[in-house]
């Protein structure tokens, strides 16, 4: 072939490889990113009754300033209006076109900012709250001399921990000294947003700058609940309404006579022991397996036939145990990552935006709700809800733990903790226990809070592991992979033993033998008198926490973290294995069925004993 044939077919070879770049490649998907943004945009609106525009452009000329990435070619695109929670909201998406070049190498040819906007009852001067949390020495002081720059003035709340790392930029510094209360600044900081504002008759929210490549996950329906929530946190005395006037969310049922119906929480009880009720499966039980809509983190709760589980959508579910048959959902707006508390017929749980939800077990509806903050996993008993707060950093943030009543969700105490935690409350015999993030340990007395004793000892690695509480001791997980056991009465330290990983979940007991799971030698059975090793069920993925029922054992090991072990609990020696298509949960064992749940949204039900194989599961249904 001459030269010029050569020249020819490359060109070609180029052209080719170019079209398929365009089509297949980063621009390609770009495209179809956004198509898949306006479909789902759409639907959005037609779920919600709102009103839906493919482009606004009154609305990018309005707030350009907040968008500070937009141009002369940026629009207004995907607009969604309608009525959430009593409040008229809007969001819309703020597209950029990239160049235009199939040899430009950018992730995709357009870059988005989500705008969420919600009308206040009434008009407001201008009040920007910015904040940075990384090099704060630099970005600080350029916030404040841009601010300075634009003719603003700068407020400062008085509280020196708040105004080191945020700014506020004001045309009314008696208005945002009456707008950022203690409770706004709080529930602001619950969440991710690096900047807010009022202007206006708006609040608005601009979501982070990046390319628009789609993501189910992040819809703006929880923005702009949270949105919502942060209308009805201002004082109602901004728009001349008196103090009492705030909403107060849904109506809160009358206190009546406790029904005395069986509870379960995380690790089965307000002692996380591990230990749930022997039994046997349903009359004609067969294994079944659903896929609920998006991935799921937490255990689920299983009480009366049915079970409850969060899901990162934002939902509650409440499922048939049997049969995995839907019986109601509730829509939270924001994920739900957690296992539920459920007790005398009212299912309790948080949400990633700090609301603490009380639903009814049978139907569904709530009750009440409270907002605590960004929460550990619930411990109920006698009546009373246990909560603690965990802070955006929590070895340096503080933490508080509240009891509330669990009927009404009104407080009846709260303490400060004597260091941060991301650790569950553990409720026994009258004490309620708490591990700090640097392996403090707590006591508390249920009935006034009141600080019995705190042992600092432990070592100086992030500890997340909720207590255990069984026979007057304390047993603990940390960071740094150690066991430790400590007097319930004194807080003093009885012994400790070592495991390969972190121990993040909390310890199993029943009779002498303590049984945990780490995050890289697997699972183990420690002595509990002594702390010495009895048996190991090596796996370099470790285990999740060992769930115990009568004689036997189940843990989620192997290869990934997905396969469901039963265990013989005296020897370690494996009775069966079920694979899961995806990391499971901690097991929970109810009416004789083992559950769990795995990343990908599976919920499964084997029976406890058998561990039938999946070619004799009922068909895999999606929610």
């Amino acid at each position: 072939m001459g030269g010029w044939g050569v020249w020819a077919a490359s060109a070609v070879g180029v052209l080719v490889v170019g079209s398929a770049w365009w089509r297949f490649g980063p621009w390609g998907r770009g495209w179809a990113d956004l198509r898949q943004r306006e479909r789902a945009r759409r639907r959005l609106a037609a779920e919600q009754g709102w009103e839906y525009a493919d482009e606004r452009p009154e609305l990018l000329r309005r707030w350009r300033e907040a968008i500070v990435e937009s141009n002369d070619g940026s629009r207004a695109r995907f607009v969604v209006t309608g009525t959430l929670d009593g409040r008229r909201v809007t969001v819309f998406d703020a597209v950029t076109p990239q160049p235009k070049s199939p040899w430009d190498f950018r992730l995709a040819p357009h870059t988005l900012r989500t705008v969420h906007l919600v009308e206040l009852p009434d008009r407001l001067p201008l009040v920007v709250v910015s904040r940075h949390t990384l090099a704060v020495d630099t970005m600080v002081p350029l916030l404040k001399q841009a601010a300075l720059q634009r003719g603003r003035r700068l407020y400062e709340t008085g509280d020196p921990a708040y105004d080191a790392v945020h700014v506020v930029e004001t045309t009314d510094l008696d208005l945002a000294g009456r707008l950022l209360t203690s409770g706004v600044r709080e529930f602001t900081d619950d969440r991710p947003w690096l900047e807010w504002r009022v202007d206006g008759d708006q609040l608005c929210y601009v979501g982070p700058y990046g390319p628009a490549l789609f993501r189910e996950d992040r819809q703006p329906l929880p923005e702009l609940r949270s949105l919502v929530r942060l209308v009805a946190e201002f004082d109602p005395r901004l728009w001349g309404e008196p103090q009492d006037a705030r909403p107060s969310g849904p109506a809160r049922r009358p206190a009546t006579t406790r029904e005395h119906r069986p509870t379960t929480m995380y690790r089965g009880g307000p002692a996380h022991t591990g230990v749930f009720p022997e039994g046997t499966p349903p009359a004609g039980f067969r294994p079944w397996r659903v896929r609920l809509p998006s991935g799921l983190g937490s255990a689920p709760a299983v009480c009366e036939g049915t079970l409850y589980q969060g899901s990162l959508s934002g939902h509650c579910f409440a499922l048939n145990a049997a049969t995995g048959e839907e019986r109601w959902r509730f829509t939270a707006g924001a994920k739900v990552d957690g296992t539920p508390a459920v007790g005398d017929g009212v299912v309790y749980f948080t949400t990633e935006d700090g609301l603490l939800h009380a639903l009814g077990a049978d139907d569904g509806r709530e009750r009440w709700q409270r907002r605590v903050g960004q929460s550990a996993p619930l411990a109920l008993d006698d009546g009373v809800l246990y909560v603690v707060h965990v802070p955006r950093d929590v070895m340096r943030g503080a933490s508080s733990l509240q009891a509330l009543d669990a009927q009404t969700g009104e407080p009846r105490w709260e303490v400060r903790l004597p260091d941060g935690s991301a650790s569950g409350p553990a409720v026994a015999d009258g004490r309620v226990y708490v591990q700090g993030a640097k392996a403090e340990l707590s006591a508390f007395r249920v009935r006034d809070g009141k600080r019995l004793w705190h042992n600092d000892a432990g070592e100086r690695y992030l500890a997340t592991c909720a207590p255990t509480v069984a026979d007057g001791t304390v047993y603990i997980g940390t960071g740094s992979g150690r066991l430790d056991a400590f007097d319930a009465h004194t807080g003093e330290h009885r012994w400790g033993a070592q495991a390969s990983g972190t121990i993040d979940k909390s310890p199993a007991v029943l009779g002498d033998t303590v049984y945990i799971g780490d995050s890289a030698g697997g699972v183990y059975a420690v002595d509990a008198a002594e702390g010495r090793m009895r048996w190991q069920l090596s796996s370099p993925h470790g285990g999740s926490a060992v769930t115990l029922s009568g004689s036997s054992a189940w843990v989620v090991s192997g290869v990934g973290n997905r396969t469901l072990l039963r265990l013989d609990p005296a020897s370690g020696a494996v009775r069966w294995r079920v694979p899961l298509d995806s990391p499971g949960s901690d097991p929970v064992v109810a009416d004789g069925v083992v559950h769990v749940v795995t990343t990908k949204g599976s919920v499964l039900a084997v029976d406890a004993m058998t561990g039938q194989s999946r070619s004799k599961w009922r068909s895999a249904r999606r929610m």
